[in-house]
């Protein structure tokens, strides 16, 4: 009798909290048709292939409010067809401004392209890698106030050395946002270092971007520049990638990222928009003056075909620029329900 007593206790207990706790759960499911053709610059051209599957940013999820001061979030994606945790914070607002603690986008996130397919057809990462300033979604601690945020995360070690590597101090991001009528200006930067075989491999970023409106028809535009931008905001899709490697003699070969994003958007009507995005990215060795360089475009058509159904055709080219390395021509749609 007293286990039963105890149980229903804990069910009132449990009933009481998720009743004071506003949940609002969401959804949409996403997956991605796409013709494409994989050519080797100056070599071999490959066949056009069809590609089917659901995309990772395919989610479910629930915002939850507590209290004014306390707030929440879970959301789970489908990267390679499983599970996986996109977001999972709880937010204290403080008055001034709010600590974020735990998984979510972090404070450096300069990105506003749209675009579906990249080499692998199974994400929408935007023009993630050419020319963006976005560190992504990762666990941290996080303080805003009003534009300004700041996070605290863990140092990225990666490198093509090899080695064992030792981090004595957190990856710094952050970013401020200037809003006004027309949309907004974000200016952020960010700085990694560890050691590697008792040497010091540095990484910083600098990074602006904006979303401008202007009644029907908007524009974006983003820049970055840095060195071994790949332990901040991610690898790049030229042959040299971003981070650091060994020289002939064994010394340290810093790596220099310049890069930017261009995109139109015009609104038709509430059925059908029109979205056309560019990206060049260019890294360099600092020792020989080595270059490679990527670029990426596309045009898309958003069609809302009914409340909460979309499909979003797409033609583009990821190009690669540089001999033996591959250029991408496809030509697909997402198709989009959310629930």
């Amino acid at each position: 009798m007293k286990k039963l007593i105890v149980a229903v206790a804990a069910l009132a207990l449990m009933a009481g909290s998720a009743y004071a706790a506003e949940w609002n759960f969401y959804g949409n499911a996403r997956v991605q048709t796409t013709w494409y053709n994989c050519d080797v610059i100056d070599g071999a051209s490959g066949d056009t292939l069809y590609s089917e599957g659901l995309l990772s940013t395919a989610r479910i999820g629930a915002k939850v409010k507590v209290s004014d001061e306390l707030s929440g979030r879970f959301e789970y994606g489908a990267s390679g067809g499983k599970a996986n945790v996109r977001h999972l914070y709880g937010t204290w607002d403080f008055g001034g401004g709010s600590l974020t603690i735990g998984q979510t986008d972090t404070a450096l996130n300069i990105t506003y392209s749209n675009q579906i397919a990249l080499s692998n057809f199974s994400t929408e990462n935007g023009l993630g890698g050419f020319g963006d300033c976005d560190t992504g979604r990762a666990p941290q601690l996080m303080l805003t106030f009003g534009g300004f945020k700041i996070s605290v995360l863990a140092t990225s070690t990666d490198n093509n050395y090899s080695v064992d590597t030792e981090a004595v101090i957190p990856k710094i991001v952050l970013s401020y946002t200037f809003g006004f009528d027309m949309g907004e200006v974000t200016l952020g930067g960010g700085y990694n270092t560890f050691d590697a075989a008792d040497e010091d491999i540095t990484s910083y970023v600098v990074g602006a971007g904006t979303n401008l409106n202007f009644g029907p028809a908007g524009l974006f535009a983003t820049a970055v520049y840095g060195q071994n931008t790949g332990n901040i905001v991610g690898p790049t899709y030229t042959g040299i990638g971003a981070i650091a490697g060994t020289t002939v003699t064994g010394e340290i070969n810093d790596v220099e990222t310049m890069g930017f994003t261009f995109g139109l958007l015009f609104t038709v009507n509430d059925m059908f928009a029109l979205e056309a995005g560019y990206g060049y990215v260019v890294d360099e060795y600092d020792e020989g003056g080595a270059k490679d360089k990527a670029e990426s475009y596309y045009i898309q058509a958003p069609i809302t075909l009914a409340p909460g159904v979309v499909v979003v055709p797409e033609v583009g080219i990821v190009d690669m620029k540089e001999t033996t390395q591959n250029e991408w021509t496809y030509f697909g749609a997402k198709w989009q329900i959310n629930f």
